[in-house]
């Protein structure tokens, strides 16, 4: 599992202000004391978020053989005859999310939680390629961007514990729809663009813990969630960048601030 230098950073700082936040208990009267039976409310959430693949290569990848007119025009290069990729991985990259929060109590530690987002980010695929000439051959890696503006829809359970003054800690859970606005996948009529394509839509499991923070005026929450897609995204386009993968599922990192009234 990868996780950025960034994720670290973020843990390291929710440290320091949870450690701050608990010396700073005391006998004073609890912040919101009576938010947590209200029936529903509402808030928004920023989120830093790292959008990455779960790849699954085809068992023959590597014996794949591409001809010269097959190749993508940055690919055609001098006395190049065919090619054929030896490895193919992904490099994540962070994006951000914004959204509204919708909260419905359920019981005594259970509510349910609708938040839509946007959320803005892309992933690289690295292609490790093998370029055979007339009588040499040489070897370049051919790194393609795949951008996603998503529109998400998730429908999560979050489960929480009991407060302890102005602190409390949760789970949650549950499923999320994504609808990408940036997906070239219509785009196929175009027979000069190789850049592999993501299909629309995707469905997501997502699962993540987090804890609350009762202020003056608010609830704050800092939250770290994990999404893995179901879906293979990739459009199969008999083309290099796509044939060798057998299936390209999302999975997404979300380190979230959520602002509560």
């Amino acid at each position: 599992m990868k996780i950025s230098r960034i994720w670290i950073s973020f843990l390291f700082f929710f440290t320091i202000v949870f450690s701050q936040f608990s010396i700073a208990q005391d006998s004073r009267v609890p912040n919101l004391k009576y938010h947590d039976y209200e029936p529903y409310f509402f808030g928004f959430i920023l989120a830093a978020n790292q959008m990455d693949f779960v790849i699954n290569p085809t068992d023959d990848f590597q014996q794949m053989t591409f001809l010269r007119d097959s190749l993508p025009t940055d690919l055609q290069l001098a006395n190049v005859q065919s090619a054929s990729v030896y490895g193919i991985t992904s490099t994540p990259n962070i994006g951000f999310t914004v959204g509204i929060v919708g909260d419905l109590r359920l019981g005594k530690y259970f509510n349910f939680r609708f938040i839509p987002s946007l959320a803005f980010g892309n992933r690289i695929l690295n292609y490790d390629i093998r370029l055979q000439k007339s009588d040499t051959f040489d070897t370049i890696v051919s790194n393609q961007k795949v951008s996603s503006t998503f529109i998400e829809l998730p429908l999560l359970l979050k489960f929480r514990s009991a407060r302890v003054h102005n602190f409390r800690a949760y789970v949650i859970g549950g499923v999320k729809y994504s609808f990408d606005l940036a997906s070239q996948a219509n785009k196929k009529d175009d027979i000069r663009n190789y850049d592999p394509k993501l299909y629309r839509t995707d469905t997501q499991i997502t699962g993540g813990a987090g804890f609350d923070f009762f202020m003056n005026w608010f609830k704050f929450g800092v939250e770290l969630t994990m999404s893995y897609g179901l879906r293979d995204m990739l459009l199969q386009e008999n083309t290099i960048y796509t044939n060798g993968i057998e299936s390209l599922k999302s999975k997404i990192f979300m380190f979230t601030f959520t602002f509560e009234g």
